[in-house]
């Protein structure tokens, strides 16, 4: 068996030296002396903290590049709901417009309704007066129980005895009209004038005219005010006027209108 001779290469020890120079003013300095395992140590070390720190400053950038991004987004959001809240508060504006024109439109609506119901009301009334043209007027009582009808005078105002009643007397030409719109409520004969309607204004009044002459209305027609309800002709000049509130007779005079 050969051995081999040669001689074997020792490794030496690598020492490295950091020199230091001090301040000092008589120029004398100060050797480290570090071993090849230190050395490294430290190299690794060294490596380790740039490593690190280049890591850092990579994930720094990073961030702050995403950071960018975010408010980026942001801000291209908030320009967004910018541009959206302008729409939306235009859109508002034209909304409450609309609805400030349809609350006066209603309003208007609403006003026109009560002044047309005041009208109604008023219409029906039977405040009109009953006949065409001029005529004279006397005032009587009803007696259901006699035949006659009874004119009131100074001497028997205060015995006579019936329901308020109104004779007019006109001239032929002359017509019967609806003191106030209403439904009429009957047309009957009557034993003391000829022929009787009357007529319900729907507001607990109820106006009777009685007259010789034909009706021209039938029971459970709509009435305005104005309408004809007799013609008066030489034979049925004159005409019985009575008012009912309530189903009982007031005096017709308190209610009519007369002008001139």
């Amino acid at each position: 068996m050969i051995k081999d001779n040669k001689p074997r290469k020792h490794r030496h020890k690598r020492h490295y030296t950091f020199m230091i120079i001090s301040g000092d003013s008589d120029g004398s300095t100060k050797r480290l002396h570090l071993n090849h395992f230190k050395t490294q140590l430290l190299a690794y070390t060294c490596f380790a903290v740039a490593v690190a720190i280049i890591c850092y400053l990579i994930y720094t950038s990073i961030r702050i590049n995403t950071l960018k991004d975010i408010q980026a987004q942001q801000k291209e959001t908030i320009e967004t709901l910018t541009d959206d809240n302008s729409v939306l508060q235009a859109s508002n504006d034209k909304y409450e417009t609309e609805i400030e024109q349809l609350k006066a439109a209603i309003n208007k609506r609403i006003e026109e309704e009560q002044l047309s119901q005041e009208e109604a009301e008023t219409l029906a009334m039977p405040t009109g007066f009953p006949l065409t043209g001029t005529a004279s007027m006397t005032s009587a009582l009803d007696d259901t129980t006699s035949t006659t009808i009874t004119e009131l005078t100074d001497d028997n105002k205060d015995e006579a005895t019936g329901n308020p009643l109104v004779v007019f007397t006109t001239s032929e030409g002359s017509s019967v009209i609806a003191s106030g719109t209403g439904t009429v409520l009957t047309v009957t004969t009557d034993a003391k004038f000829g022929n009787s309607v009357s007529i319900d204004h729907g507001n607990g009044y109820i106006s009777i005219y009685r007259n010789a002459g034909d009706p021209l209305v039938t029971e459970g027609s709509q009435i305005d005010k104005g309408d004809i309800i007799y013609v008066i002709t030489k034979d049925n000049t004159s005409l019985g006027y009575q008012i009912q509130q309530d189903e009982e007779f007031i005096d017709p005079e308190d209610l009519i209108e007369i002008n001139g």
